[in-house]
């Protein structure tokens, strides 16, 4: 910790504790710096194509995953468009997803930040979506409810997608 104080310079000792945890919380898990893995390479790596959980072919996209992130206190949910067209409804502003727990129904909202706006990626008439593109929203799991392998229901507009295992 005061090595992290020195590194700071003129920063408040808060800013640079909480840009420490914003970091380690967007950190990849199992992914520590160690000896033992050695210096990571100085040009960005190409991640390796992911298979999609499930294809959902009447909103065109494949659902990529829905995992617990953050110390369980997001749920981040990823699809790839195939259809930008029939994606409509999930990239949308004005649509307002919701996950819904379907043993408990409780429900998940997508948190409303005020300085950075929605958790969410969504198309505009300035970025149109595209295919082939995976793109993402947060929502917030307050207290922790929903944990690793219970069945959700996502909620946007008219769409309905219906029993997602949460990894």
């Amino acid at each position: 910790m005061i090595d992290q104080v020195q590194t700071c310079g003129r920063r408040s000792f808060i800013a640079c504790a909480a840009s420490g945890l914003l970091l380690a919380a967007l950190a990849p898990r199992g992914a520590a710096a160690t000896p033992e893995n050695g210096p990571t390479p100085a040009g960005p790596t190409p991640a390796p194509a992911a298979e999609p959980v499930r294809s959902i072919d009447e909103l065109g996209v494949d659902l990529m995953m829905v995992r617990l992130d953050a110390s369980e206190f997001l749920i981040d949910l990823r699809y790839r468009i195939k259809d930008t067209a029939k994606a409509q409804p999930l990239l949308e502003q004005k649509v307002k997803p919701v996950l819904v727990n379907e043993a408990t129904g409780d429900r998940f909202y997508i948190p409303q930040v005020p300085k950075v706006g929605s958790l969410r990626q969504s198309a505009t008439a300035k970025q149109p979506a595209i295919a082939g593109r995976t793109y993402f929203m947060l929502f917030a799991n307050p207290d922790r409810r929903l944990k690793v392998g219970e069945r959700v229901t996502l909620y946007a507009g008219d769409s309905v997608i219906k029993d997602i295992v949460v990894r």
